[in-house]
């Protein structure tokens, strides 16, 4: 009985739509999870996708490497998911739509992000040698 439970548990854990995203965002999803993503909300595919792949472009603008590909990098930004980056848009899309982009940008300026940390990070990144 009890080992129905525990595997019932696992079941709905695994299954809950809010665990959609929950990948390092220096990683590719396979496509079957991001479809299953994209059916839980299309800004994956809208904004989040594309987002990614801004940063993956930004860091090809590094003189010193391609910060995006490095394990010192993505050491230091290995909290960060898909899910988190979906969180952030939905974010700051909310914002713009209830201020104006005017206000939010003022808003979002006030708020240290770790994505926007991550963006500029990507383009003056310098791995030291200690």
């Amino acid at each position: 009985m009890n080992r129905l439970l525990l595997l019932s548990l696992l079941f709905i854990g695994c299954d809950n739509p809010d665990n959609h995203g929950n990948l390092s965002i220096f990683k590719t999803p396979t496509p079957e999870q991001f479809n299953e993503w994209a059916e839980i909300d299309s800004t994956y595919v809208n904004m989040v996708s594309p987002m990614v792949d801004v940063y993956k472009g930004s860091a090809k603008l590094n003189f010193n490497g391609n910060p995006w590909e490095n394990k010192s990098f993505q050491s230091e930004y290995s909290d960060l998911t898909w899910r988190e980056l979906y969180d952030y848009v939905k974010y700051f899309t909310e914002i713009y739509s209830e201020v104006g982009y005017e206000e939010g940008e003022k808003v979002l300026d006030s708020i240290n992000n770790r994505f926007d940390q991550m963006r500029d990070d990507l383009i003056t990144w310098k791995e030291t040698k200690d």
